[in-house]
C-alpha cells in the first residue's frame, strides 16, 4: 500500500461521501431515505456536524436546499434516491438551475455493472444521467469510492469559481458499499477569477464620460452589495435591480430607481448613455413589457462569460468576479455628480405609478406584512398576485438576502419549503413565506417539516379559490374564465391536522396582529386571507 495512505482508515464509499460533505462545511441536509440510499444514511448516522432534514417529497428537500442556499450563499444541500427521487427533484433543481442558486444533489443509482442495459432494476431510468444534464451544470456519475473526494473537492471548487448552478452527483449502491482507504480533501481555496484590469480601466473611462449612467444589478452581485452602493455614489447613477437582485441596494437608498420589469425602469435604462450591468442576464424575465433596447453603451460585468451579450449587444464585456470588479472600478472612479438622486426619484415615482395600477388591492396588506416583521428578516415568496403586484414593488428591503423568490423558471410551489430550508440556515432571523393558495397547496406536505422542527413560520396564504392571475389573464384576452377555480381544503383543520396554529386576517391590522404572534410561537403558524371575501 503507498505510503501516503499509511493510517488512513477504510471506509465505504458512502462514509467517503459524508466526510467529504463535513469537511467541505456542510450542516444540514434535506432528503428521504430510500432502499438505494441506505449506505449514505448509516454513513450519516455516525457523523457528527451534519444534520439531516426529513421531507415529505423530493421536491421539497431540493428547494430547501435553494432556500437555504439564498439565505446564506452557501451551497444548500439535498439528497435523493434514483429514478423518481430524481424526477421528483427535478423541478426545483431546474429552478435553482434558472436562478443560479448553487444547490449539490445527491443521488443514488442501481448497481454501477447494469447502468444503461435497461434490465428493468427497480427505480431504474431509462438514463438518469440524460434527465440531470439539462437542469445541472455538472451531472457526475462516480464509479469508484477512490474519487468521491475529487469529484466533491471539485463541486465545491466549481461554486466557489464559476456560476452557481446546481451539481448532481449520483454513486451506485455497489459503489456506496465498497471499501477504500483514500485521503478527503481539504475544501477548495480558490476564488473566482478577476477581471482583467485594462477592461476595467475602459469600463471606468466610458462611465466618467457619460452624463446620464446606470446601473442595472442583477442576482450575481449579492456578495457585493456594500460594493455596489458605494459604486453608484461615486459615480452618482440611479441603480435598478432585476427581480433576484431585489434588495442589493436597499429600498431607502437615494439612489435606489426601480425594479426592471416597469416600463418606467426599462425607459431610463433606455436613455442612458451609459448602463453598468452587474450579475444579471438582462434575461426576457427580467423585463417583462419586452426587449431591452439601450440607446447608450453597455458594461456587463458576468462570471460566466458564456451570459455575456446573449440579450442584448456589449460594448464591453468584463469577465470576472463582481465584487473585485466594481471593487476596482470604484477606486479609479472619480466622484462626479450627474443629477442621480433627482433622476432616480423620477424613475421611482413613474415606477409607482405604475405598481398602484395592479397593486392596489395588495397594498394594505403587504405593508401589514412588512410592519410586523423585524427589519433584518426573511421573505419568501410563491408565484401569486399578492406577490407579483403587492410584495413586489411594495416590500421594503434592508439589504441582500432578505428575499428569496422564484423569478427564473417562477414555479409554483417555492415559498414554504424554501422559507423552511431558509429558517434552517438563519434560525437567528424572522423568516415568513407569502404564497397564493395554489402555490401552497403544490406543496403543502412540507408543513409537516416546521411542524416537527417547531418553526416560528408564519405561512400567509391569500385565499382566493383561484389560480387568480391565469383567471385575470384570461378575462384580459375576453374569454370566460376556466379550470382556474379551487377547491382549497379548510385551512384551519389543516393546520391542526399538521400541528401548526392557525389565524384569520379579514383586515390589514389582523395580518399584523398574527404575523407578530407566528414570529414569537413554538410552531409554524398558516395565516389565511380570504381574498374571496
Amino acid at each position: 500500500m503507498p505510503s501516503l495512505l499509511r493510517g488512513v482508515p477504510e471506509m465505504t464509499g458512502a462514509e467517503v461521501l459524508i466526510e467529504s460533505l463535513r469537511v467541505n462545511g456542510v450542516r444540514h441536509v434535506f432528503g428521504i431515505p430510500s432502499t438505494h440510499t441506505l449506505e449514505f444514511y448509516r454513513a450519516l448516522g455516525q457523523t457528527t456536524g451534519i444534520q439531516h432534514v426529513t421531507t415529505s417529497h423530493e421536491q421539497g428537500a431540493a428547494f430547501m436546499a435553494d432556500g437555504y442556499a439564498r439565505a446564506t450563499g452557501r451551497p444548500g444541500v439535498c439528497m435523493v434516491t434514483t429514478g423518481p427521487g430524481v424526477t421528483n427533484a427535478a423541478t426545483a433543481i431546474a429552478e435553482a438551475y434558472s436562478d443560479s442558486i448553487p444547490v449539490l444533489c445527491i443521488t443514488s443509482h442501481i448497481p454501477s455493472e447494469d447502468i444503461g442495459r435497461g434490465r428493468g432494476h427497480s427505480h431504474e431510468l431509462r438514463s438518469q444521467e440524460r434527465v440531470l444534464e439539462g437542469i445541472t451544470d455538472r451531472s457526475e456519475l462516480i464509479l469508484s469510492p477512490d474519487r468521491i473526494p475529487d469529484v466533491v473537492h471539485d463541486a465545491f471548487r466549481r461554486f466557489r469559481t464559476g456560476r452557481p448552478r446546481p451539481i448532481c452527483l449520483a454513486i451506485p449502491i455497489d459503489v456506496q458499499e465498497m471499501a477504500t482507504r483514500v485521503v478527503v480533501r481539504p475544501p477548495p481555496e480558490d476564488g473566482p477569477p478577476s477581471a482583467d484590469e485594462d477592461v476595467l480601466r475602459q469600463a471606468v473611462a466610458i462611465l466618467e464620460s457619460a452624463e446620464r449612467p446606470g446601473m442595472l444589478v442583477g442576482g450575481g452581485a449579492m456578495a457585493c452589495a456594500r460594493e455596489v452602493a458605494r459604486m453608484a455614489d461615486r459615480i452618482d447613477a440611479p441603480v435598478v435591480t432585476t427581480l433576484n437582485g431585489k434588495g442589493i441596494i436597499p429600498t431607502g437608498h437615494d439612489l435606489a430607481a426601480s425594479l426592471a420589469f416597469y416600463r418606467s425602469a426599462a425607459r431610463f435604462l433606455e436613455e442612458c448613455d451609459a448602463v453598468l450591468a452587474v450579475g444579471t442576464e438582462i434575461s426576457p424575465a427580467d423585463f417583462w413589457i419586452g426587449p431591452l433596447r439601450l440607446g447608450g453603451k453597455l458594461i456587463q460585468v458576468d462570471i460566466d462569460p458564456g451570459q455575456i451579450g446573449v440579450n442584448h449587444p456589449v460594448d464591453l464585456a468584463v469577465v470576472g468576479d463582481a465584487r473585485a470588479a466594481v471593487t476596482f472600478m470604484e477606486g479609479a472612479s472619480r466622484p462626479a455628480s450627474r443629477q442621480g438622486r433627482r433622476r432616480a426619484a423620477g424613475v421611482r415615482a413613474a415606477a409607482g405609478e405604475e405598481a398602484a395600477e395592479l397593486g392596489r388591492p395588495y397594498r394594505p396588506w403587504v405593508s401589514a406584512l412588512r410592519q410586523a416583521m423585524p427589519d433584518e428578516s426573511i421573505l419568501s415568496l410563491d408565484v401569486a398576485m399578492v406577490a407579483g403586484f403587492g410584495a413586489f414593488p411594495f416590500y421594503d428591503l434592508p439589504g441582500p438576502r432578505t428575499w428569496i423568490n422564484p423569478s427564473g423558471l417562477a414555479t409554483l410551489g417555492y415559498a414554504l419549503p424554501a422559507a423552511i430550508g431558509a429558517k434552517i440556515a438563519r434560525p437567528e432571523l424572522a423568516v415568513a413565506a407569502l404564497v397564493g393558495d395554489g402555490g401552497f397547496m403544490f406543496t403543502m406536505s412540507e408543513l409537516m417539516v416546521a411542524a416537527q422542527h417547531r418553526l416560528p413560520i408564519p405561512f400567509v396564504i391569500w385565499n382566493d379559490r383561484a389560480f387568480g392571475e391565469i383567471d385575470r389573464l384570461m378575462r384580459e384576452r375576453g374569454f370566460e374564465p376556466m379550470a382556474t377555480e379551487l377547491h382549497v381544503p379548510d385551512l384551519a383543520t389543516l393546520a391542526a391536522a399538521y400541528g401548526a396554529a392557525y389565524a384569520r386576517a379579514d383586515e390589514p391590522e389582523d395580518l399584523a396582529a398574527a404575523v407578530e404572534s407566528a414570529l414569537i410561537a413554538d410552531c409554524p403558524t398558516l395565516v389565511e386571507v380570504p381574498a374571496w371575501s
